[in-house]
């Protein structure tokens, strides 16, 4: 069955870099220029900045632009990530310079934490989550990426083919890791909690409402 595959804009974040600081030591800085004058944004800020902040919503468009730059297209926001590896290697080299690795560590837990096991569930690994029953005739697809998650079901309509699948509802927003085969997130769209049990080979999630999803390639 050919899989829809997610597109993952990564709008909503956990806070993580710290304040308004532009000073380029730990930090990644570009030059973007304004009206009146060429003024710096704070690259790991826009990665790591709550999505309903004032400094977000303010600095929204600017950020979105210094990080296609960084990445080196037009509006990194409409990138299928899952279906353009190089530039999903690109985006993560950015993303742990500035949210850390298993190498580099932020100090703070809960992206460190993230770090580590979004190389066993994330998109930036190659893997999406999918949930099939066929009693309900409902096909759900859940994506990890970083400190983001995006989860889209849909009626398979009696069909086999997603091609024929009528999307139904998709929902975004922010996770952490909780330990090693754990995470929690908030979904943006009204604050619920959610949250994710792995097994401990990684290869079966199930969520807070029972439901069971499988480990899939994405590509």
């Amino acid at each position: 069955m050919k899989k829809p595959i997610l597109i993952l804009t990564l709008s909503y974040f956990l806070a993580g870099c710290g304040g308004g600081s532009t000073e380029k030591t730990d930090r990644l800085v570009s030059e973007e220029p304004t009206k009146e004058k060429s003024a710096p944004v704070d690259l790991c800020r826009c990665l790591t900045e709550p999505g309903n902040t004032v400094w977000s919503a303010e600095n929204k468009d600017v950020c979105r632009d210094a990080i296609s730059k960084e990445l080196g297209v037009e509006n990194w926001e409409k990138i299928n990530f899952s279906q353009n590896p190089e530039l999903s290697k690109k985006f993560d080299e950015l993303a742990e310079r500035c949210i850390g690795s298993k190498e580099v560590k932020t100090g703070i837990d809960a992206v460190d934490n993230n770090s580590g096991i979004v190389k066993s569930i994330g998109t930036s690994a190659g893997y999406v989550w999918e949930s099939v029953n066929q009693q309900a005739q409902l096909y759900t697809i859940l994506a990890f990426d970083g400190i983001a998650f995006r989860s889209t079901a849909y009626a398979m309509n009696g069909q086999t083919n997603s091609e024929n699948f009528t999307k139904m509802i998709e929902i975004s927003g922010t996770w952490k890791a909780v330990s090693e085969t754990s995470v929690e997130g908030v979904v943006n769209q009204n604050g619920v909690h959610v949250s994710w049990e792995f097994s401990d080979d990684y290869k079966t999630l199930t969520n807070n409402k029972g439901v069971v999803f499988e480990r899939v390639k994405a590509r």
